[in-house]
């Protein structure tokens, strides 16, 4: 029965993208401080059922996603909570969890049948040798910096760890070869302790093997652990770089963590979070890249065709007559591919318009000649070096000034045009003059 409508992130005091180490630690702290054997007060128990129905929900990715995006771990309306003996408390799962942490081992069967200790996201705990518990190790992280090209076509890099592995000299037995191991004189070899708590027996991992069952003398460790069986080593692992991620991606690789420090259970998982370098030429919204693209003043009044960069490479795009600063053209299809899909995003060319600096005296008069007919004033002329000159009245015939009009037309077709001839001429002249 779902308790409340808390916010479990809030009941847990995480934030919303805490680490199930995070979750972990943050429920262990609050199970201990309001666990009804250890608070009295009346209304500890009704908070500890809901720390208890946040971490079930939290600590299992599946239920957490549906949280996340419906408010609920079932999507589909239910209860919320987990039926069957023992639900109200989520069964005795964590309650060991919460006995182990506090009493420092495992529990077995005298807490009435209960499963194995949690073993994390995409792991299950089982049932161990004499009614104990499967140990999972620490997951672990590590951070790859890859390149914006890298991100958006996939690669292959390294990163180096240091995982807790199982010490090979020993075989994670802490004690030299031929070594003799002496039965435990505390538990006599069954690896656990009994106690009374709380009206429950409660088994717990002996204090004095450490749940093992038996002892090392000194002088028959292992020189290279110490006797723990466990060391730190220094790796460098390959780590496969799908396309299309982006930064803060995690990549997880399963069995890569640390190995747990008692047991022969398994190694946690490692955690590769992604650092995409930004690139000096594109920027990244998702899968869309934008690019701004610059065009000469000409091809934006006339029209034409640019050549641009994607990041497939470069592409030939059309121009159209009147472009203004600040358009935008779309190429569909041309941004970065969607993670784990055949699906592609969009670039989108955001167009400037680049002004000459130099302009010849050709080129002004052309310039003026456009902006006298754009101001509705076709019969001024400017001469090359700016002086304006009025036209004289015309005393000739009709049919002279039918032929004289007819000449202006003919003059003043192809105008876009000459202007961006003679700045292509000019330029080309600077350049011949440069070398």
């Amino acid at each position: 029965m779902r308790l409340a409508a808390d916010d479990f992130y809030s009941v847990l005091g995480v934030k919303r993208d805490a680490s199930q180490s995070e979750i972990k630690k943050a429920y262990y702290q609050l199970a201990k401080k309001y666990h009804p054997d250890a608070n009295k007060a009346p209304e500890a128990k009704d908070k500890f059922l809901k720390i208890q129905e946040a971490y079930d929900t939290l600590s299992d990715e599946s239920k957490r996603r549906s949280y996340d995006q419906f408010g609920t771990a079932d999507p589909t309306g239910g209860m919320g909570g987990g039926g069957g003996p023992g639900a109200g408390f989520g069964g005795f799962e964590n309650m060991e969890d919460i006995l182990s942490q506090m009493f420092g081992g495992a529990f077995g069967g005298g807490m009435g049948g209960a499963q194995g200790r949690r073993a994390g996201p995409g792991r299950a705990g089982g049932m161990g040798g004499m009614g104990g518990f499967t140990s999972v190790g620490e997951d672990i992280e590590a951070v790859a910096t890859v390149s914006f090209m890298d991100a958006v076509n996939g690669a292959n890099t390294t990163v180096t760890i240091t995982p807790i592995v199982r010490c090979d000299p020993c075989s994670g037995v802490g004690a030299k070869k031929g070594a003799k191991r002496n039965t435990c004189s505390v538990c006599h070899g069954t690896g656990q302790a009994t106690f009374t708590m709380g009206g429950f027996h409660v088994q717990q991992s002996c204090p004095q093997c450490g749940g093992e069952g038996w002892t090392i003398s000194p002088k028959d460790q292992c020189s290279s652990c110490g006797g723990k069986g466990r060391v730190r080593e220094r790796k460098t692992v390959p780590v496969t770089i799908p396309a299309g991620c982006d930064s803060g991606m995690r990549i997880r690789m399963a069995g890569m963590g640390d190995v747990p420090i008692e047991g022969d259970g398994p190694a946690g998982d490692l955690f590769v979070r992604l650092r995409v370098t930004p690139s000096s030429m594109f920027k990244r919204k998702g899968a869309d890249v934008y690019y701004a693209a610059s065009i000469p003043f000409t091809t934006a009044i006339l029209g034409g065709t640019v050549r641009v960069p994607t990041v497939d490479g470069d592409v030939e795009v059309k121009v159209k007559p009147g472009t203004q600063p600040g358009d935008e053209l779309r190429l569909r299809g041309k941004g970065i591919r969607k993670l784990n899909s055949s699906v592609r995003g969009d670039q989108y060319l955001g167009l400037r318009v680049k002004l000459p600096t130099q302009i010849t005296d050709k080129q002004r008069e052309l310039i003026e000649q456009f902006a006298d007919e754009d101001q509705g004033n076709p019969g001024r002329r400017s001469t090359a070096e700016g002086r304006s000159a009025e036209p004289k009245p015309d005393t000739k015939a009709d049919s002279t000034s039918e032929s004289k009009d007819s000449k202006d037309k003919k003059e003043s077709s192809g105008f876009f045009s000459r202007i961006k001839k003679d700045i292509e001429e000019g330029l080309g002249k600077k350049k011949n003059e440069k070398k």
